[in-house]
């Protein structure tokens, strides 16, 4: 009798979906120089987070490594605030998209406002990081800073567009008075 012994290559779907564990970076964005007049050392804050919207997560798994005026940031600076390192987000991909054509196309406009189905499953996230201690540091000297989000990939298979991993739709800095 024949044994069925499961191959590296994913056994029954033809080696498609199977992550592969991989540290290395994706692309790297930095912002355009943001105005922080409102963060300076006279004025009060209790808490800065950082939000970040409309994040696409239908590709490789990764952590996003968030530095504030650190523009050279990559996926082997330190994480410390002499870097500039404010915080961290995680995104659990989904591998890219298996589906006939439109598939994976987000398509919730119809959608009536009491309709309680789940959302589509690449509906884009929401993303907070806490930015406290590094935008304080960074309004000490600066009046302007810049955000470097450093993807590092967890996990990706060959679906995944491991360049191009982190897109989102916008970005803002929030402070709340204490």
């Amino acid at each position: 009798m024949a044994r069925k012994t499961r191959s590296s290559s994913g056994g029954g779907r033809g080696g498609l979906g199977v992550p592969k564990r991989i540290k290395a970076p994706g692309r790297i964005f930095t912002s355009k120089p943001v105005k922080i007049d409102f963060a300076g050392p006279d004025h009060r804050y209790a808490r800065a987070d950082l939000e970040i919207e409309g994040v696409f997560h239908g590709e490789a798994s990764y952590e996003g490594r968030v530095f504030l005026n650190n523009p050279k940031a990559d996926e082997t600076t330190d994480k410390n605030l002499a870097n500039g390192y404010a915080g961290s987000f995680n995104i659990f991909g989904h591998g890219g998209c298996l589906g006939d054509p439109g598939h994976c196309e987000v398509n919730d406009h119809k959608r009536e406002a009491y309709d309680f189905r789940a959302p589509h499953p690449l509906t884009p996230a929401f993303k907070r990081v806490t930015i406290t201690d590094a935008l304080r540091a960074v309004a000490k000297t600066a009046n302007e800073v810049t955000i470097t989000v450093v993807p590092i990939i967890q996990a990706a298979n060959e679906l995944s567009d491991t360049n191009n991993v982190f897109r989102f739709e916008s970005m803002k800095i929030l402070t709340y008075n204490g």
